[in-house]
Order: structure tokens, then C-alpha cells, then sequence
């Protein structure tokens, strides 16, 4: 009895642990969340301002090697848009490439999305 329970506890958590998607550092994805800027940590006055997506849902990403032959996994809830100016605040669909670690010369949040195509959900 003790064992079919605890069978059903771990079948219910790989489910739910399966539940977000996975994607590979460089895949093509669409991801949709809310668009917003983040100032520059930076004291240097020409460094830009740096724009985040926020995501409905967090996924997975499986990032390049960690050196010792491994594959890195990370549950990401936000993405620095590159190549992309959304309207601030707005939810929004983007469509690009998927890539991890520092891309820009802001780095923001871990990973980012190259953008190829951006479509408005809704306004502020």
C-alpha cells in the first residue's frame, strides 16, 4: 500500500515537473509575457537601457556545456528581448531565437531571445 502511494506521489510530480516545456539554447521559440524595461546598473552614460519579457509561464532551457561534458537545466520566468523595442508594459508574443548567457552589451537576465517577430497581445 505504502508503495503504490508512494509510485502515484512520484508519477503526479515527474507530470508536473513535464508540464513546462524544454528548450535547447539556440532553438526557435514563441514565448509570451509582458514587455519591460529595466535602467542600466551601469554609471556609464552610454550604456542603454535593457528590455525584459516576462513570461506567462516559466520553461526549461538547457544551456551549452558546463565544462565537464554536461548539459545545464534552468527553469527561466523572464528573457532580455534583443533586437526588439516592444511598447513597455504590454503583453506581447515574441518569435526568435533562444540564447544563453551574456549577449549584449546589457546584461540582464541570463538568458534572451533574438527576436525575429514580435506580436502585440494587448497595450497599457
Amino acid at each position: 500500500m505504502i508503495a503504490k502511494a508512494c509510485a502515484l506521489v512520484l508519477a503526479l510530480m515527474a507530470g508536473s515537473a513535464a508540464a513546462a516545456p524544454c528548450y535547447n539554447d539556440g532553438d526557435v521559440v514563441t514565448l509570451e509575457g509582458t514587455a519591460t524595461r529595466q535602467a542600466p546598473r551601469e554609471t556609464d552614460a552610454s550604456a542603454k537601457p535593457a528590455w525584459v519579457l516576462s513570461l506567462s509561464s516559466p520553461i526549461c532551457v538547457l544551456s551549452g556545456s558546463t565544462g565537464q561534458g554536461g548539459r545545464q537545466q534552468s527553469n527561466v520566468s523572464a528573457v532580455q528581448i534583443i533586437d526588439a523595442t516592444p511598447t513597455e508594459n504590454a503583453r506581447v508574443q515574441l518569435t526568435g531565437k533562444l540564447v544563453t548567457g551574456n549577449v549584449s552589451s546589457y546584461y540582464a537576465v541570463p538568458t534572451a531571445i533574438w527576436v525575429l517577430k514580435v506580436r502585440a497581445l494587448s497595450g497599457q
